[in-house]
């Protein structure tokens, strides 16, 4: 009788592959539950998110911010060094921290927000207090010319910048309008000899030359 030989799984001493099964679906086929910020609070607090995580909450969902780029870097920290020799001790400018709105609580390049930093000490602004909202845009510009930039406006967020590394122009965003379509009525952009102005809560503090904002 002939012998009949028996795989064993292994070929040349390696262990076979397995066929990796489909990749997910874009969108999830079932209903996904979003958080409120209240829950993404105790997320953290519970440890199962720490900031290696990189996320940001956006409309309920956990979304992986971007990767900090040199260039980017280096226009928040020259816009950071103007806003606060511009705008004085009685508001607080704040980095890459959290703001929050009653859906979300993103992470906004560079904030300006009423009150010194001490009203800070225990919870993070409300978008009501957000008198300046910026985001520098590489890799993230559709994001910030579209998720980000409704989100803002839905919350009421008075003036947003898109610092927009891509096409070399600072966007400045005013005037919002809440509602099934949020976004803002008035748009002003700002090129490589012209001079942004810094308006807070109404009044102009001072302009920023553009060119020296980019890289």
């Amino acid at each position: 009788m002939g012998t009949v030989s028996r795989s064993s799984g292994r070929a040349n001493g390696r262990a076979r592959a397995r066929p990796a099964g489909p990749p997910p679906p874009a969108i999830p086929p079932c209903p996904v539950r979003r958080f409120t910020p209240d829950e993404y609070h105790r997320l953290t607090e519970a440890g199962i998110l720490t900031p290696d995580d990189r996320v940001e909450l956006l409309h309920g969902w956990l979304v992986p911010k971007m990767t900090l780029h040199p260039s980017h870097a280096y226009v928040v920290n020259t816009l950071m060094r103007a806003l606060l020799a511009l705008v004085g001790p009685n508001r607080s400018v704040r980095v890459q921290q959290p703001i929050t709105t009653p859906d979300s609580e993103p992470e906004p390049d560079l904030v300006v927000a009423s009150g010194p930093d001490r009203d800070y000490k225990s919870r993070h602004p409300r978008a009501s207090e957000c008198l300046l909202v910026v985001e520098v845009a590489e890799a993230s510009l559709r994001a910030d010319q579209t998720t980000k930039l409704q989100l803002y406006a839905a919350a009421r967020v008075g003036v947003y910048w898109v610092v927009n590394l891509v096409e070399r122009r600072v966007e400045v965003y005013t005037r919002p309008r809440g509602g099934k379509s949020p976004g803002y009525r008035h748009r002003q952009d700002y090129g490589p000899g012209e001079a942004v102005p810094v308006v807070v809560a109404g009044r102009e503090l001072g302009r920023l030359a553009v060119e020296e904002l980019l890289p």
